[in-house]
């Protein structure tokens, strides 16, 4: 009987545990439904509305939507009516998973909001894009807007130099003016003599023996002003700066062009010759004169609706354009400064001039020779090899690349000189040769030089000093100076084919600018530590422009035997050419790769005395 009981206490037991397992497995059913059906529900609430097609806005609703822009930045300005400079930043590099295929433009927001906010300022930016894409009106009207008012000053005395037709002489004052207004750029003003009227083709009043009068022609162009720097977060290491696509660091290209057709083809070739032409990325300063017929620099020879496959038509957003009147230029380094100012982050940043071409695959050797330096401060220049050395394909004739060692006083500033081209030896397994001097027509660095070592913003009409302006200005910020393994940038010093001629050089703003070179000249110095007269030089933001505290500029110029004082510097080129100064002073490399530490160089290791 207790076995019975036993038993039948067993077997109830059991019964109660299958249907607790039952209930369990009931409740996590429900359980789970329950949450799926949260899930549902909290999806269909917050997810976004159908996008509608994009609609085709007309010219009235663009307008107000502009004006509605403006409106925004003023209040976030906090100024009333400030129109001080109506560009949005400018779009940098996207992400890899952004970045479409190169044969589709990709939009940018903000860009139109920046040509049609405020008809009174020109926009700093402009994108290859609007230009490409939009109707020949659209450019037509943009392009107007940078035309000047003029208008006659009264007589002084003085000349004008240089004829229009000949220098054919009028009866009237008013006969001059009216051929003067008719050649636009070409006409400077009018100078009478004893005998009439002439149209006269430079700028500016110059002293006349004769006792000639001028009335100069003098025009006010619309203000342009310079694009916004790229802002570093605070916190951010400056070293990391840089951007990708597709896991490829990118490369940032400045073109500074002044009246040079040529630009066009320069540009087309930076992406045609690149192996990886979407990590490309151009910033073109155009310094045309808008009462001339001087060409686009970023145009195409069919609209691009038409045929989208053309070069610049594929990568038209990856353009960053600056445009800026001939006329208010203010020679080499106010075209490079506002270039510097369109870099957005990229890894690696280059500068070449308007009138140049490439090697086939130069991404791809010029990455690859800037890391066989194993030295993050890097910065690889010289003065490119001529445009014959190059063929048609893009490949070199030979492998040699020019060295930048030679230089000399050109009255009181130092120039850097032509130097031989050298073929580098294989014991230096592809790397780069370290060498004294930097030069302006072909630089590759990483993108943090820009941000570090930004071109100078007031070295107004300077030729001669802008470059040992900033090799002192890189070297004392912890940059070391290379010279390519062989050329990857190739320039048109004289080649020029069959109906072209040479285009305009700034110096024909000189006349209006004729104590600015000197004032430059003098800055320079100030920078490099010598004192000059109070009022004497341009002073505007030099700290921001001067030079670095990771080196004393004393030491690099003791070391390259460079004498402002007694205006001599002494031939470094053999030691340069025999790769003297590379081997001595690689050894001198810092571990982390973060430049040459000349704590630890002699000052003598070159030269034992200047």
């Amino acid at each position: 009987r207790r076995r019975t009981l036993v038993s039948r206490g067993r077997a109830s037991g059991g019964a109660r545990k299958g249907r607790r397992r039952r209930l369990s497995i009931a409740g996590a059913f429900v359980f789970c439904v329950l949450v799926l059906l949260g899930l549902a529900l909290h999806a269909r609430a917050t997810a976004s509305p159908p996008e509608e097609p994009q609609k085709t806005l007309t010219l009235t609703e663009k307008t107000s939507k502009a004006a509605e822009w403006a409106k925004r930045i003023r209040e976030r300005r906090g100024v009333e009516g400030d129109n001080s400079d109506p560009s949005p930043p400018i779009a940098g590099p996207p992400s890899p998973q952004d970045v479409p295929k190169p044969s589709l433009p990709r939009e940018l927001p903000g860009w139109e909001e920046a040509n049609e906010a405020n008809d009174d300022v020109f926009p700093s930016v402009i994108s290859g894009y609007d230009l490409l894409y939009n109707e020949p009106k659209w450019v037509e009207n943009l392009l107007d807007r940078l035309k000047p008012k003029c208008r006659f000053k009264e007589k002084a005395p003085g000349t004008i130099f240089g004829c229009v037709d000949g220098c054919k002489r009028y009866t009237t004052l008013e006969e001059a003016k009216a051929i003067c207004e008719q050649r636009q750029n070409e006409c400077g003003g009018i100078v009478k003599d004893k005998d009439g009227y002439q149209v006269r083709k430079e700028r500016g009043v110059f002293p006349s023996p004769s006792g000639e009068v001028a009335f100069e022609k003098v025009c006010e162009f619309p203000k342009v002003h310079p694009p916004p720097e790229h802002q570093v977060s605070d916190g951010v290491d400056i070293d990391s700066i840089g951007t990708f696509v597709d896991q490829k660091p990118t490369i940032y290209v400045s073109v500074a062009s002044y009246r040079d057709y040529r630009c066009t083809g320069t540009v087309e070739s930076l992406f045609e010759r690149a192996d990886h032409p979407e990590r490309v990325y151009v910033g073109v300063v155009q310094q045309n004169s808008p009462m001339s017929d001087d060409a686009n620099c970023v145009v195409t020879k069919q609209r691009c609706e038409e045929n989208p496959k053309q070069t610049l038509c594929k990568y038209a957003k990856q353009i960053r354009v600056h445009m800026v009147q001939a006329e208010e230029s203010l020679g080499p380094t106010f075209g490079r400064h506002r270039a510097d100012r369109l870099y957005r982050g990229e890894y690696y940043a280059m500068q070449l001039d308007a009138h140049s071409t490439m090697l086939k695959g130069w991404d791809t050797h010029g990455i690859s020779m800037h890391k066989k330096t194993h030295n993050e401060y890097a910065v690889m220049t010289n003065y490119p090899s001529d445009v014959g050395a190059i063929n048609d394909d893009g490949t070199p004739k030979w492998d040699s690349t020019p060295m930048m060692c030679a230089a000399h006083f050109e009255g009181e500033m130092l120039r850097f000189d032509s130097n031989p081209e050298t073929r580098v030896p294989a014991r230096l397994q592809g790397s780069p040769v370290l060498q004294p001097f930097w030069g302006a027509g072909a630089s590759f660095s990483r993108g943090h030089r820009i941000v570090r070592v930004p071109y100078d913003c007031c070295l107004n009409m300077l030729f001669t000093g802008e470059e040992i302006s900033m090799a002192s200005r890189m070297w004392t910020n912890g940059y070391d100076l290379y010279t390519f393994h062989h050329s990857i940038i190739y320039h048109q010093y004289t080649n020029l084919k069959p109906g072209q001629k040479r285009p305009p050089m700034f110096w024909e703003n000189s006349g209006k600018h004729q104590d600015d070179a000197a004032k430059s000249a003098k800055r320079v110095k100030v920078i490099l530590g010598i004192p000059q007269p109070e009022g004497t030089y341009y002073d505007q933001q030099i700290k921001k422009y001067g030079l670095g505290d990771k080196r004393p500029i004393e030491k690099y110029l003791r070391l390259f035997a460079i004498d402002f004082r007694s205006r001599k510097v002494l031939d470094n080129c053999p030691l340069v050419t025999s790769f003297q100064v590379h081997d001595r002073l690689v050894q001198f490399l810092r571990g982390d790769g973060k430049g040459i530490d000349y704590t630890r160089v002699p000052h003598d290791l070159f030269h034992k005395q200047i």
